[in-house]
């Protein structure tokens, strides 16, 4: 709720560039930061340390989040074992947010209050882009299996951690038992120009349509095999074409991947969640461990793996040794997962809607160590990765599940 809000900011507004008095700031600036919520917070905070001959303006555009952690009470400690998750991704936030308002040229470096300016290196990078069908968080997979009683009650009971903005600028922290760390997920957009900062440094030259990377450290050796993948919300009722399809679809996944897959549709009891996952170790696109104290590599881009020791890895039968200590950075992309438009496509086949599998139930894309003799069941995997991906059906896409369309076509008829 806290992204969606800071990407509100009313770039049209018709009093861009009106001062308000208390502040300083242009008010459609003022409208923004009053959105977040914690509005007499921020503009307590951010404005300290500014000289008394400086800007406001100039003053905020460049702050980083390092400094806006610092400035919120986190002590400017970014680092996967520093800041609280929570206060990390706000941060970011805030900062992807002072850039929009940068590129829309309502906050610019050495400008005066309502004058567009040279902006800073932070702030000039492009604001992010629109994805309107997609809702993305880190959700509390820790918390989920303390709950009793269905997988269902224990999401409803357990609100996600944070908000994870797609494509953010900044790697956004996260914490689970398992392990510390930032994630990304990148998706392509739907032109070049929606986001030309992506679109040249991942996706230009690249098939690939999406992308998760994730950066961080295991708080202790996993003693069961790491698997990382998707799973869905609900069990999934397949027809008898359809399930045909899904089983095609997974034999061309075993033919194309190291070996290793597991996969569930559910079941009744609701003890595994439907879900499609491989080793980690030789299922990610790239792998890097750096040692401690070294400087890991930078997210955002593509993460480079020497391609003889890539290859190793996909051949070797080694589940990986994980232990404390070494950052581990890792990817996983693929040309074949629509999120924007909910579908499969470049299959062998016509585009799929992946509503027609699972409805209209959540995405999640995870990592975790499967427990002795856990059956890959919700309550005894332990997540060191679980992000959670709501499409919500609009437009064009026709991604939306049978009871999107059907709640539809209600409203459709009642207002008739």
């Amino acid at each position: 709720a806290l992204k969606k809000k800071a990407v509100a900011h009313p770039v049209g507004a018709t009093d861009r560039g009106m001062a308000d008095a208390a502040t300083g700031l242009p008010t459609d600036v003022r409208e923004w930061m009053s959105g977040l919520g914690i509005e007499d917070l921020l503009l307590d905070a951010l404005v300290q340390g500014k000289d008394e001959d400086e800007d406001t303006l100039h003053h905020l555009s460049r702050l980083t989040p390092d400094a806006v952690m610092a400035r919120l009470g986190g002590g400017g400690n970014s680092s996967p074992n520093g800041a609280p998750p929570l206060l990390a991704a706000i941060s970011n936030v805030v900062v992807d947010g002072l850039a929009q308002l940068a590129a829309s040229n309502a906050l610019g470096a050495g400008s005066e209050p309502g004058t567009a300016g040279a902006p800073s290196a932070d702030a000039s990078m492009p604001p992010l882009p629109v994805f309107p069908t997609l809702e993305c968080c880190f959700a509390d997979a820790d918390a989920e299996r303390l709950i009793d009683g269905s997988f269902a009650s224990a999401m409803s009971a357990c609100p996600p951690h944070a908000p994870l903005p797609l494509n953010s600028r900044h790697p956004i922290p996260f914490e689970t038992e398992l392990f510390s760390g930032t994630a990304l997920i990148l998706v392509r957009p739907a032109s070049r120009g929606a986001d030309p900062f992506y679109s040249a440094r991942l996706f230009d030259g690249r098939s690939r349509c999406l992308e998760v990377q994730v950066q961080g450290r295991f708080k202790r050796t996993p003693r069961g095999t790491v698997y990382i993948g998707g799973e869905v919300t609900e069990r999934m009722q397949l027809g008898l074409v359809t399930k045909g399809l899904a089983k095609l679809i997974l034999q061309l996944m075993v033919k194309f991947n190291p070996p290793g897959l597991h996969y569930s549709f559910g079941d009744r009891e609701s003890r595994a969640l439907p879900h499609i996952v491989f080793p980690l170790y030789r299922a990610v696109d790239r792998l890097v461990v750096t040692a401690q104290g070294d400087t890991p590599p930078e997210m955002g881009c593509p993460i480079e793996e020497p391609e003889p020791s890539r290859a190793a890895r996909k051949k070797s039968d080694s589940p990986g040794a994980w232990v404390p200590g070494p950052t581990y950075t890792f990817s996983f992309n693929t040309g074949y997962i629509d999120l924007p438009n909910w579908k499969l496509h470049r299959l062998p086949m016509r585009d799929v809607w992946l509503s027609s599998f699972w409805n209209d139930s959540l995405l999640r894309f995870v990592a975790y160590e499967e427990t002795a003799g856990g059956a890959h069941a919700w309550r005894t995997n332990r997540y060191a990765l679980c992000i959670r991906v709501r499409h919500r059906a609009g437009g064009d896409t026709g991604g939306g599940g049978r009871r999107a369309r059907a709640r539809g076509a209600a409203e459709a008829s009642a207002r008739s």
